[in-house]
């Protein structure tokens, strides 16, 4: 779920799969070969309005329940 600060989030996405990867990947002009997580993603909906989430950064990646999200 990206999220704008200020407004929550509204565009929802599965993340099918996490792996490490690096910046050169993507752009081969970066020399930039630190080790990154890269999500490939898969975009589920948008719920109608932007709904605000509580944030914190260590538990950034873990599982949210899309229903409390869209109840809320």
């Amino acid at each position: 779920m990206p999220y704008i600060k200020g407004k929550g989030v509204r565009d929802l996405y599965l993340i099918r799969i996490a792996r490490i990867g690096n910046k050169a990947e993507i752009h081969p002009e970066s020399e930039d070969k630190e080790p990154r997580l890269v999500f490939e993603l898969e975009y589920l909906e948008s719920i109608p309005e932007y709904k605000m989430v509580k944030l914190n950064i260590f538990n950034a990646y873990k599982d949210t329940v899309l229903g409390r999200i869209i109840k809320e």
